[in-house]
Formats: structure tokens, C-alpha cells, sequence
């Protein structure tokens, strides 16, 4: 018996007791009580009569006297039977409405829907703990590539939202504590069509449960998390976690990817990109001091960056004790206790001739002071912005367009953790070959990364690009596996005709090819395919669902190599053989 069934029957007792007893003793009376037909005989109802009558007059219908006119006795058995009834069901009523409002069933009711409707998911699907703005970017850019996904999400406020944005997959939730047991279980984490869990709450001590949780209760599942501490991400890392997210880590690295090369930096932001978003215009940084105000977790991995690459950086923070441990590791980088937010800090920091300026502490009205206060002194500082809440984008976004509309030259780049966080896991969960991709990008030069985004740009026009993995296998490349171990020989540049036309090439370009372990980098169109090769691809949206034909259809592939054609029925198959058969026994005489 589930819950829902038993808390009805749990509240409901008292109500249902009460009806049956109120009709047994009415529908009783009236069988007992002797009537008149008419022919002025003794007639008494039968149970059915009986049950009838006292249905229809417990709704205060009353169709009337019937099969015959009652007499008195019966009629004052009657009247008992109306307020009786009514009495009875009006009490019956009142407990299923306050049983309809009640939170705890109203929460059985809602489990048990979510349950069923993880019964019935059919493909693959990634768990979601957490439903907050990185939940929310995590789920639009799933379902927007037609990925299922389970939402678990503690607060009721954050999961109301769910049902209000439209999105391309239904995605069943529930109000949880992701961290329990038995909540992973009930949203699916050992239904064999779960991908992975994604943890993504706001707390890294909830996300180290949940990561725990699901390599215990499924040891084989993928599990992807958020981290901002140390000691949390050693902890993870010992239970087996696949993937951990650090967004200052993260934009660091996106940081020194930007100072390193301006087209490595716009390759990276147009492959990791939510869905229909515009392409970012490519960055520069002038060469130059740079302003650090805020030391905290973000602004120290900045520093690290800046260090490794010897630019000269000023040091602006107002605690202490952060400058008395920074002069205890002996760092040679000037240290000013302060804000930054008022001209004289900013100005004994260097700010008119500093490059670059980085708005990094933890209070979004503080970061966008300095901001303002840094582009009055100097307006062509390049500005690094750390925005904390998503709910104070509108005002990085005004500032940024007030900014570009006036005669400054300088850039806004603002750091968001729900964006770079949602970016690195939606590359680990849709296209897990793009870690390597980047990787390999990172060791290649300058003119390397030019000659890249030309050709990229050269193939998606003005949308942003979209990228794909193509496994040679059975599952993912059933008719490419079907031709390699036959003894055909397939090259990359196949796979890139168009299925509709074979003189036509499909937009999109080879990123990486893994074979062997070994990576290759923007492998050749005429490189050979071999079985268990991994591809890269990177185009327009349409073109994966182009290349899909190619991959799973037979004669899509024969059409392409110029092969002939046979039909995909059996039957069709063998009536085509047996008649060459016969024309070539033809032509043999």
C-alpha cells in the first residue's frame, strides 16, 4: 500500500465509519417499515428499493415516493434519512477537504507522482541536488539538448520556478534533502537510465554528502560536483567523485587562458557557451600593472595566475591579518589595507597607469563601486568583475553598456560562479572529450589559435557553434562498426557528407580524435576511421542530427561512399539478391 492510499484510509476512518453506519440503519428502518401498494395491500422495499431511495435523498434530490406513495411511518423514517445523511456527509466533506489541504499528504501526493513519473523515463537522465541558479542554468542547457533530467531541491521557493519556465523536456522534481539516502533513491539514483548526479547546492559539505551518498549507493555512476574549499575537493576526490568544479579555479584558469592568447580565450568561450547565446567579440589586454582588491579565495587564485607570469600586481584588501600572513610567505607584491572603493587607495595603488583592475570581493555594491571609482580616475582599465548574487546582473550589465557607449576603451569581463560552474560541468556531461580538446589548445601557439577560430567562424557564421562526440561503436555508430569490420575503409571526411547530397559537405569541423590513448588534434578530413575511435565534431546545431543518418543508417552511408543501395526490409533484401542472382545467370549463357 503506498502512502497516499493509507493516509486516506488513516484520516478518512472516522468519516467512512460514520456513512456506512448512517446508511446501514436508514436502509435498514426503511426495509422494516411496512408500505402500502397500490392496491392497498402490506408491501415493504426491498434492500435495493431501499438503497435507492436513501441514495437519492441523502443528496436531497428527491425524485419522489416511489414505487408507491409512502405512508406515514415511512415518511418520518424519510426525514430522519435527510438530515441523517446530510449531517453525515457534510462531516465526510469537510475532512476530505481539510485531507486536500493537509501539507503532509499533499507532500505523499506529490512523491508518489514523482515516483511514478521516474518509473517511466525511458532514456538517459542526469540527477540535479540543488535547483538554485546553477541548477537552473544546468537544467535549461540540458533540456535544451533534449537531455532528461531529476531536479531534488530542498527549498519549495527555488523549485516553483521550475514549473514556470518553459522548457523542451518535462522534468520530474521534488522537495528534498539531497544528502539523504533515502531522497536519492526515490528521485532514481539506481534506475539504470541515470547518467549521473550532479551536485550543485550552495553548501560544499551537502554536495560531499551527496557525492558519498551516490558512489555508495551506485558505485558505477558518474557524479559531478561543486567546490569551493580544499579540503571538501580531497575529500570527494577520495570517494571516487569524477568531476569537481571550482569557479575561482575555473575562471583563473579562463583568466590566464585570456592574458595567454585573446583566440584561445574565444575558442574556449564559443565551444563551452550556453545554447542560443551570441558570440562573444574577441578581448585584449594591454600590457600592465594590475590592481587586486579583494585577497580572498578568488582574488588569491588570480594572484597566482598574475605571479606565474610576472606581472606586477598591487595588493588592495581590508583585513589585517590576510596582509599579515601575505608578507609571512615572503611576497614581494605591494599589500594596502584598504577597500578600494575611494580615490586615495586607488591612487597610491597606481590606478593611472595600471592596465587592469580586479573587482574581487565578495560584496557585489563594494565591487562595483570600485569599478566606478577605478574608470573616473583611469577609463581604459581593463575591468575583472566578481558579480556574487545573479540577482545584481542587471546592474553589471547596465554598467557594462552605459560603459561601451561611452568613449572609454576599456572591457568588462564579470565572473559569475553560477555561469562558470554551469559551463565546466554541461562540457563533462554532454561533450566529455572538450576537457582534452583544451587542454591540447592551451600547448599551442598563438598563430595556432588564430587559425582555429578562423575556421570556426568560417563554419558557424554569427551562432554560436555546436559540439558533438561520435563514438565508433556498436551502440553510438551501429552501421560505421557494421562497415570497418566488413573491410570497408571510411575516412573522417565521409562522416562530414551531406546524407542528403553527397557533393555537399556538412558545416562542421574535426576537433580531436582519440585512438589508443593517443589525442589527435584537428585530425585530417581523409584520416582513416578505425572501431573504438572517439571524434569532436564542432558545427551548426543541425548538422549533428545530419551526421546521425550517416552513423546509424545504411543506406544513408552507401548513398555517401557511392555504394549500392539495398532496401533496409529483409524481405525486399532477399527478393533484390535472388533477381541478381538470375541476371547473372543470364549473362553467364
Amino acid at each position: 500500500m503506498n502512502m497516499v492510499t493509507s493516509i486516506i484510509l488513516r484520516r478518512m476512518r472516522t468519516p467512512f465509519l460514520i456513512l456506512i453506519g448512517v446508511y446501514s440503519v436508514t436502509i435498514l428502518g426503511m426495509v422494516l417499515i411496512p408500505g402500502v401498494d397500490d392496491q392497498g395491500n402490506v408491501w415493504r422495499m426491498s434492500f435495493f428499493h431501499a438503497f435507492y431511495f436513501v441514495s437519492f435523498t441523502a443528496t436531497t434530490i428527491g425524485f419522489g415516493e416511489i414505487p408507491y406513495a409512502l405512508t406515514d411511518a415511512q415518511r418520518l423514517w424519510a426525514l430522519v434519512t435527510v438530515y441523517s445523511t446530510v449531517i453525515a456527509w457534510f462531516f465526510a466533506l469537510g475532512k476530505i477537504l481539510g485531507l486536500i489541504q493537509d501539507k503532509a499528504f499533499k507532500a505523499a501526493v506529490a512523491a508518489n507522482k514523482f515516483k511514478n513519473d521516474i518509473k517511466t523515463i525511458h532514456q538517459p537522465f542526469y540527477l540535479i541536488c540543488g535547483f538554485g541558479e546553477t541548477g537552473k542554468a544546468m537544467v535549461n542547457s540540458l533540456t535544451e539538448e533534449h537531455y532528461r533530467t531529476v531536479v531534488v531541491e530542498k527549498d519549495e521557493k527555488n523549485l516553483n520556478q521550475l514549473n514556470l519556465d518553459e522548457l523542451k523536456e518535462y522534468v520530474p522534481s521534488i522537495i528534498g534533502d539531497a544528502s539523504e539516502p533515502d531522497v536519492l533513491e526515490l528521485a532514481g539514483i539506481r534506475h539504470k537510465m541515470c547518467q549521473g548526479v550532479i551536485a550543485i547546492t550552495a553548501s560544499d559539505e551537502t554536495n560531499l554528502k551527496i557525492a558519498i551518498t551516490s558512489k555508495l549507493l551506485h558505485p558505477e555512476i558518474t557524479v559531478a560536483c561543486r567546490s569551493e574549499f580544499k579540503d571538501f575537493e580531497d575529500n570527494m576526490l577520495s570517494f571516487g567523485t569524477e568531476y569537481i568544479v571550482n569557479p575561482f579555479e575555473s575562471f583563473a584558469d579562463i583568466f590566464s587562458m585570456l592574458i595567454l592568447s585573446p583566440s584561445l580565450y574565444l575558442i574556449y568561450d564559443w565551444l563551452t557557451g550556453a545554447p542560443n547565446t551570441k558570440l562573444s567579440e574577441p578581448i585584449y589586454i594591454n600590457k600592465g600593472p594590475w590592481i587586486l582588491c579583494g585577497y580572498g579565495r578568488f582574488g588569491r587564485e588570480l594572484y597566482k595566475h598574475l605571479k606565474a607570469r610576472n606581472i606586477p600586481t598591487v595588493i588592495i584588501d581590508p583585513d589585517e591579518n590576510l596582509k599579515a600572513e601575505f608578507d609571512k610567505q615572503g611576497e614581494d607584491s605591494p599589500f594596502i589595507i584598504g577597500t578600494g572603493t575611494d580615490h586615495i587607495t586607488l591612487n597610491k595603488a597606481g590606478i593611472v597607469t595600471a592596465s587592469g583592475l580586479i573587482a574581487g570581493s565578495d560584496n557585489d555594491s563594494n565591487n562595483l563601486s570600485m569599478i566606478m571609482t577605478a574608470l573616473e580616475i583611469n577609463p581604459n582599465t581593463f575591468i575583472i568583475a566578481r558579480q556574487n548574487k545573479w540577482n545584481n546582473h542587471i546592474l553589471y550589465s547596465s554598467f557594462d553598456k552605459h560603459h561601451k557607449h561611452s568613449d572609454a576603451a576599456a572591457t568588462c569581463l564579470v565572473m559569475h560562479p553560477r555561469e562558470i560552474i554551469a559551463r565546466k560541468i554541461r562540457a563533462y556531461c554532454l561533450t566529455p572529450l572538450m576537457d582534452n580538446f583544451l587542454n591540447l589548445a592551451r600547448q599551442q601557439d598563438n598563430e595556432w589559435s588564430n587559425i582555429t577560430i578562423s575556421r570556426l567562424s568560417a563554419i558557424v557564421g554569427e551562432s554560436r557553434p555546436h559540439v558533438w562526440s561520435v563514438n565508433i561503436n556498436q551502440s553510438s555508430a551501429p552501421v560505421i562498426t557494421e562497415a570497418l569490420t566488413s573491410g570497408r575503409t571510411i575516412m573522417i571526411s565521409h562522416l562530414m557528407q551531406d546524407p542528403g547530397d553527397r557533393l555537399s559537405q556538412l558545416r562542421c569541423v574535426p576537433l580531436l580524435l582519440i585512438r589508443d590513448n593517443q589525442e589527435i588534434l584537428l585530425p585530417e578530413d581523409d584520416l582513416e576511421i578505425k572501431i573504438d575511435d572517439e571524434l569532436l565534431f564542432c558545427g551548426t546545431h543541425h548538422v549533428r542530427d545530419n551526421m546521425h543518418w550517416t552513423l546509424n543508417v545504411m543506406r544513408s552511408l552507401n548513398y555517401i561512399m557511392s555504394f549500392k543501395d539495398e532496401p533496409e526490409s529483409y524481405i525486399w533484401r532477399l527478393y533484390y539478391r535472388h533477381r541478381e542472382k538470375m541476371e547473372r545467370r543470364k549473362n553467364l549463357r
